[in-house]
């Protein structure tokens, strides 16, 4: 599990910084920080990914969601052993502002299942966050308990944390430039709005984070 998962991270970056054309080369410029000091000293910030329009590319799995994976995208021999799924996207601040890229890996065994994201942020650094994965039915199982029928269209509101906010376990685990030396803790939660015929869901990804420089 191990093995495969740091494989797997390390794909996610590869696929960021392959991804890059997505960004314009020179110089980036930097918008405000979308940040707020919370009580205890450390900064606060939300990254947002919007469904469908920011998702790039998806490779791995056969689903995700419920939207099939591109034909297209595929993975080295050597990660196809155990269950893994990497998902590129377009990242915004909590303005709505793009400011760059997003690598979801996730990769489990028969003992344990893993997440992890990094944002690469043109004008700021690169954030690494990791945390031990819900199941990849828990989004699934939740759409069809609020009515979603595959195949069918479907609207509704269907919220689904992949990384709670009281969870320990889900960190900031690495950063460079603005971010390096950081520490602190994420969640992450999923809404979805709509479902198309086709799968492909409608919504958001909310990313907020709570950091403050470590030891």
């Amino acid at each position: 599990m191990k093995t495969t998962f740091f494989l797997a991270l390390f794909l996610g970056f590869a696929g960021v910084l392959a991804a890059g054309h997505w960004v314009p080369w020179g110089a980036h410029v930097r918008l405000p920080s979308q940040t707020h000091v919370v009580a205890n000293g450390g900064r606060a910030e939300q990254f947002l990914i919007r469904l469908p329009a920011d998702r790039i590319d998806v490779a791995g799995a056969k689903t995700v969601g419920l939207r099939a994976a591109s034909a297209a995208a595929t993975l080295p021999p050597q990660l196809t052993a155990e269950p893994l799924l990497v998902e590129h996207f377009k990242v915004r601040d909590a303005a709505g502002n793009v400011i760059g890229l997003a690598a979801r890996h996730w990769s489990a065994d028969t003992h344990s299942s893993g997440t992890a994201w990094s944002l690469m942020i043109p004008s700021r650094g690169a954030l690494l966050l990791t945390a031990p994965a819900e199941p990849r039915a828990a989004l699934d199982t939740a759409l069809r308990n609020a009515g979603y029928t595959a195949g069918a269209l479907w609207n509704g509101n269907v919220k689904v944390a992949f990384a709670p906010e009281d969870s320990d376990s889900a960190i900031v685990a690495a950063g460079s430039e603005e971010f390096a030396g950081l520490a602190g803790k994420y969640s992450e939660t999923w809404t979805v709005t709509g479902v198309t015929d086709g799968g492909e869901l409608h919504g958001t990804i909310e990313i907020d984070t709570v950091t403050r420089q470590g030891s």
